[in-house]
């Protein structure tokens, strides 16, 4: 039903004339994509969990997960599911928030001795990401270190079905899968098509159990993702009205979620807002606000969608130069009160009421707030100007120095 929905949400752009005749193409309305070929969203669809395995040919999968999730009412009311199916399974608990690069290699180990032919990631965007990775190098002898990059993987691994349990990093519908590297302390990423999971469940009710804090930071994580796939050079058509969609539903829902973790309405919302700017990300890509914001987590462990909130602002300002249109769309997808003002001031009110939504829900918008050195600064303007993966995509070009002239006007 969402895909008519979706198609009702694109077909008014024709009207305006943004589609051109194919003599005149214009390069938006020209775009592929690739997302899981099943994805299942609703209140208590993870009771449909067997069937899928079933579906993908699995007769022994490995479900992967967190070592304070699996502790949880949520992994054991999964775990009840998989019992009652008959299903042979095996557990591996012990994936670590912001994983080092270094840890899959456990997981792959077990899924090989075991004998294990799907791989299930149940947890927020680090297991997701494990999971993806774990189940490229499980049938082979690939080693995790000469994936990193774009492109770099020349064929599917182990089936995979993504569960998500926060409403925040999209990698349920991604094909990205970001670690942490100690040594360098920065965060790099795997991208390829052939680690986009198989099928996902975006189940709201899995995410009713979030504390207030974990709501909040992976709640920002999920709009920055729909305002940078939006603002991004890659974005077409599609993206485009996915991020937008995702905007107003994360928008309107987060500081409900955050204040009241059981307003179901609120909930639902937020899984799809988040559901939808993976999509758009998938597509679009993300940028320099995300760039700028992976040292901060490879370096001092912070928190994604915190390091990526300090980010925003100063590079939303940054990207504003030349952008005030699409700026404005932003705006008047979060706030009616943008509807009615020049598009040069609801550009600025934009990021406004994204710096306002953050302070709302008590997640900081200063770097110096997190504990990070001023006398870091250097460094991780240095790291960051390597992102070209991100960089590349972002709306205004942007040298080190300028990076270094954002993390000190964000510190």
């Amino acid at each position: 039903m969402w895909q008519n929905q979706l198609i009702r949400m694109v077909s008014p752009i024709r009207e305006r004339g943004v589609m051109m005749s194919e003599g005149n193409r214009c390069p938006e309305t020209v775009f592929s994509f690739h997302i899981p070929s099943d994805v299942v969203f609703g209140d208590g669809e993870v009771e449909r969990l067997p069937g899928i395995i079933r579906g993908l040919g699995s007769h022994h999968p490995l479900v992967l997960t967190g070592r304070t999730l699996c502790r949880t009412e949520v992994f054991r009311s999964i775990r009840g599911i998989l019992d009652s199916s008959g299903i042979r399974y095996g557990v591996y608990d012990r994936i670590e928030p912001e994983p080092p690069v270094e840890s899959v290699g456990a997981a792959v180990d077990l899924a090989r001795s075991g004998g294990h032919d799907l791989m299930i990631g149940v947890g927020g965007g680090s297991t997701m990401d494990f999971t993806k990775a774990a189940a490229v190098i499980a049938p082979g002898e690939m080693d995790i270190l000469d994936l990193v990059g774009r492109d770099r993987i020349i064929r599917k691994g182990l089936p995979t079905i993504m569960i998500p349990t926060t409403s925040g990093s999209g990698s349920e519908v991604s094909p990205v899968a970001i670690f942490t590297f100690a040594e360098e302390k920065v965060k790099k990423g795997i991208v390829s098509p052939h680690i986009t999971p198989d099928a996902a469940i975006v189940d709201p009710e899995l995410t009713h159990g979030l504390p207030p804090r974990v709501t909040a930071d992976t709640g920002m994580d999920a709009l920055i993702h729909a305002v940078e796939s939006f603002l991004s050079v890659n974005a077409n058509l599609l993206s485009e009205t996915l991020s937008l969609a995702a905007v107003g539903h994360i928008a309107g829902s987060l500081e409900k979620a955050v204040k009241n973790g059981r307003d179901a309405a609120a909930r639902r919302m937020m899984s799809l807002g988040s559901l939808m700017a993976g999509m758009a990300f998938a597509m679009a890509g993300t940028a320099a606000v995300h760039a700028l914001a992976y040292p901060l987590g490879g370096e001092f462990h912070v928190p994604h969608g915190a390091a990526n909130t300090v980010m925003l602002r100063q590079v939303m300002e940054f990207n504003l130069e030349g952008n005030s249109v699409k700026f404005a769309r932003l705006a008047r997808s979060m706030s009616d009160d943008a509807e009615n003002i020049p598009d040069t001031d609801a550009a600025f009110l934009s990021i406004d009421r994204m710096t306002e939504l953050a302070r709302n829900i008590g997640v900081v918008t200063r770097i110096r707030d997190l504990g990070v050195p001023v006398s870091a600064i250097p460094g991780m303007a240095e790291a960051a100007s390597k992102e070209t993966r991100l960089l590349s995509n972002n709306p205004r070009p942007m040298n080190k120095k300028q990076i270094e002239e954002i993390y000190r006007k964000a510190w």
